[in-house]
């Protein structure tokens, strides 16, 4: 004889709400039809899940150790119905994410741990590059959401970060022994390190002097690492160097103008999503109602 998910679902309200008459209370059915569902479960198992201690019942430890191993089991069921339900409300089961890499992974993905949390049903796909463009992932990879630093067309776009791009190059490298500020000139005498991405063939890359020589990178983490390897100076995310200026494997360098860059990122919600419900809360979750901070 089988038990059913009704059953186990009976008996998990019965220790939640620790007897028999809070439980029907909860399942909004007569106490009887929880006793004789424990019953039926009990006589199906063979085993006896209860013992009478004084007046309360309390599991035996077969049933703790069976009840454990039926709870995750009972709340995949719950999340699939609650999915379908979700499905069958027009909600959608996959939310479509493009994030500019330069955007910080420990706020990204509590973000979008946070959305599951609140979202179970929903299933976040994400892409990461540099210098994304919404409108070219709405159209070239049916991107829902987009964090960008690259204007956009669209009119929904919520501002949420700008970030510090600081001028380093490693301790030892040649523009340190400068005794005077580095000017444009003094750069053109060393390599720069710049980062270059973009979308649907369109490729971005950060500004630079015409003369100046370079090499370009396509991750934040090699521009980061060729910086550190003595090979190059740039313009690198203060908050992700940050280890290396505090023990001193890579300083600002001092510059005439121009030690610092901005780049300003922001929200950016396909029209046709503006009004769903997953995507305004994965919106605020990163930031769109809590104004441009600062990194």
């Amino acid at each position: 004889m089988y038990t059913t998910l009704d059953e186990w679902e009976i008996l998990q309200a019965v220790v939640q709400t620790g007897g028999f008459a809070p439980a029907a209370e909860r399942l909004a059915r007569s106490q009887s039809t929880i006793s004789y569902a424990i019953a039926r479960l009990q006589h199906r198992l063979g085993i006896k899940l209860f013992e009478i201690k004084g007046r309360k019942a309390h599991l035996t430890e077969v049933g703790r150790v069976l009840l454990a191993d039926a709870e995750p089991h009972l709340a995949g069921f719950h999340q699939l119905e609650q999915r379908a339900r979700s499905l069958a409300s027009g909600g959608e089961s996959e939310v479509r994410l493009s994030v500019d890499s330069i955007f910080p992974n420990h706020r990204l993905f509590a973000a979008l741990a946070e959305f599951a949390r609140q979202f179970p049903h929903a299933r976040p796909k994400l892409r990461q590059c540099t210098f994304l463009s919404a409108d070219s992932e709405f159209s070239a990879h049916n991107t829902q959401l987009c964090v960008t630093g690259l204007m956009s067309r669209e009119l929904s776009v919520k501002p949420i970060l700008e970030i510090t791009m600081l001028a380093v190059a490693r301790r030892d490298h040649p523009l340190h022994a400068l005794r005077k500020k580095v000017t444009a000139i003094d750069l053109i005498q060393h390599m720069l390190v710049i980062i270059e991405g973009g979308t649907a063939g369109a490729t971005k890359r950060q500004p630079r002097s015409p003369a100046q020589r370079f090499l370009a990178v396509s991750t934040i983490e090699a521009a980061i690492d060729a910086v550190r390897s003595g090979l190059c100076f740039g313009w690198l995310p203060r908050y992700r160097i940050q280890p290396c200026l505090e023990d001193g494997e890579l300083l600002p360098l001092r510059m005439m103008v121009g030690l610092t860059r901005e780049v300003r990122l922001s929200v950016v919600c396909k029209d046709s999503c503006s009004s769903n419900r997953e995507l305004n809360a994965l919106a605020d979750l990163l930031g769109a109602n809590r104004g441009v901070e600062v990194m």
